[in-house]
């Protein structure tokens, strides 16, 4: 049986989160293909992160050209609207969309950094939300894979990091979360803690082998936060925020959308958090809120 040929980028973090993707495939033989040239990836000539598929845009190309079967992503890394083509065909069991604290100091949580601590992200959804919550701690813009940024924290480069906790878990680095960190405090970005697999429209075998590893709950989150993100022109590194979250009572399932709009200052933001019974159109209600509040232009401002 020819193999499958699965795409991923040649990052670490990729590769540590592709690896069980082939375990659960078995018995279908696999071959995994890293891609070195990610636009934002590169430690050259680095794209930056107000690019639309600037982690994707390689493996694409691949997908399209036959060279893979499989693409492997971040969800709120690629771009919000499907490429003509290929589509989402499944979305795995989503993990924590929490972000955590990072820190030398296993006891130190958030609220009890001391002032002027220098906290390291390039992330403005997290610079405005740390901003917001803690104006007293200093932001150092800090950007690259995760074994970067946790070794320019313990050179003491900076004195904490934010990262997702779902990515130290993936690494294996559970052990070195301070905290987990409220949504309420920081929220996640659309799209967080979900890995998706995109193939060809036409290629129905290959969506039948992978058809296994798809989770219908985390679909239907995902699908309601690409829609915020395609409403609001959301990206990457944009100031836009939120999450769907489904709860099922066992006798009627609903879906909350929170969805959050801010200056990269953190001065201001908008909330938006709605229920309903149909996912998409609780999104698209969001949505509409956001607008009447003025998040357009929020999100726009300089």
């Amino acid at each position: 049986m020819t193999p499958l040929r699965i795409g991923a980028r040649a990052s670490l973090m990729s590769l540590s989160q592709s690896a069980p993707i082939l375990t659960r495939l078995a018995p279908t033989p696999t071959l995994l293909q890293p891609f070195y040239a990610a636009g934002g990836d590169r430690e050259q000539d680095r794209a930056p992160l107000e690019e639309d598929g600037v982690f994707s845009q390689e493996i694409e190309a691949a997908l399209l050209s036959g060279d893979i079967d499989v693409a492997v992503h971040c969800l709120k890394d690629v771009p919000t609207r499907d490429t003509p083509g290929l589509n989402m065909a499944a979305y795995l069991r989503r993990d924590d969309i929490r972000d955590c604290l990072v820190t030398c100091d296993p006891d130190l949580r958030l609220d009890t950094l001391p002032p002027g601590a220098t906290v390291g992200t390039a992330s403005l959804r997290r610079t405005a939300s740390l901003r917001a919550y803690r104006p007293d701690l200093e932001v150092v813009p800090l950007r690259g894979p995760v074994s970067d940024r946790l070794q320019a924290l313990s050179q003491h480069d900076v004195d904490a990091l934010i990262v997702a906790s779902c990515s130290m878990e993936r690494l294996g680095l559970r052990h070195r979360i301070n905290e987990r960190i409220s949504p309420e405090i920081i929220c996640p970005p659309l799209g967080a803690a979900i890995i998706a697999l995109q193939t060809r429209e036409d290629d129905m075998e290959t969506r039948r082998l992978i058809s296994k590893l798809h989770h219908p709950e985390t679909e239907v989150e995902a699908e309601a936060e690409r829609l915020v993100l395609r409403r609001m022109g959301g990206f990457c590194n944009a100031p836009l925020a939120g999450y769907c979250t489904t709860t099922d009572d066992g006798n009627a399932v609903s879906y909350t959308v929170r969805t959050r709009v801010f200056s990269p200052d953190g001065g201001v933001a908008i909330n938006v958090r709605l229920t309903g019974a149909d996912a998409m159109r609780t999104a698209a209600a969001a949505c509409q809120r956001l607008t009447q509040h003025g998040a357009l232009g929020l999100a726009k401002a300089e």
